[in-house]
């Protein structure tokens, strides 16, 4: 795995925050409560035009994840339990395919430093029909937000860039995202005072999965843009929304030449109690 890296856009208001007491610092730790539950929804299409014709395949989903911390040699460690799942895939040419929580078995465990570099120690097994709503991979490196690991007020801005790679059940995936944060006020939900960050920017992903002995692969482009509210004196993630589009390929082996394809998706998670 890469590390994220986080370099700081805006410097002297970086330092204006480093000085100011009563700047919130943005980075992982143990929260409080150290136990919480995440409600999280995914809606996502895909387009195909194959041979003079348009086809679409969706998935709509929503999940509950249960997520404990613990205190780790370079931040948090993190145990992300799926304990509810429901989910239905779209198809074209076949029947819908459904999923729930009986696809994945096992819990997610990785760590988190203090900017949101993520290790993975431990994956769930996770059927192949629900992998591309429940990733190993890509819920260690996304689902949290990327944090500068200092004081940061508003107009504070920061890069990350996300980088993974590896197998996952069935077949592989990789991606690349660099992401613009950006601090852009305050907010108050449910007596939370909160900062609201926004996040714009690109991603490139790349996947492989074996079915029924033939490889099929997509590549695509994505632009992002969403928001992040973070409860900076707990330490956690309060709500996180995201939107990305754009386009790309997929290859099967009966087809002689890439598919080109168009994603949308939209993703959300809300914290919903400990």
């Amino acid at each position: 795995m890469h590390p994220r890296v986080v370099s700081l856009l805006a410097l002297s208001s970086t330092l204006l925050a480093a000085c100011a007491g009563g700047s919130p610092t943005l980075e992982y730790r143990v929260p409080a409560p150290d136990a919480v539950r995440y409600a999280y929804g995914d809606t996502s299409t895909v387009g195909i035009s194959v041979m003079g014709q348009s086809m679409e395949i969706s998935q709509q989903g929503s999940a509950r994840y249960a997520v404990a911390f613990s205190p780790a040699a370079a931040g948090v460690s993190v145990t992300l339990t799926v304990s509810e799942l429901s989910g239905t895939l779209t198809q074209p040419l076949g029947p819908p395919v459904r999923i729930d929580e009986s696809d994945v078995e096992g819990a997610l465990i990785f760590s988190l430093d203090r900017t949101g570099n993520a290790v993975i120690a431990e994956r769930p097994e996770v059927e192949v029909g629900a992998s591309q709503m429940v990733s190993g991979f890509a819920l260690a490196h996304g689902f949290f937000p990327g944090l500068p690991g200092r004081a940061a007020v508003v107009g504070d801005a920061w890069v990350d860039t996300v980088r993974y790679e590896g197998a996952e059940g069935a077949g592989s995936r990789s991606e690349t995202a660099i992401l613009r944060y950006t601090v852009v006020g305050d907010t108050a939900v449910a007596g939370r005072d909160l900062l609201r960050i926004d996040v714009e920017g690109e991603s490139e992903t790349s996947a492989e999965l074996e079915v029924a002995g033939m490889t099929v692969s997509q590549r695509s482009r994505l632009d992002i843009r969403g928001w992040v509210l973070w409860d900076a004196e707990a330490g956690l993630m309060y709500e996180r929304r995201s939107e990305s589009s754009g386009r790309g390929t997929a290859s099967v082996p009966m087809v002689p030449n890439p598919i080109p394809i168009q994603v949308r998706s939209h993703q959300h998670a809300r914290l919903e109690g400990s």
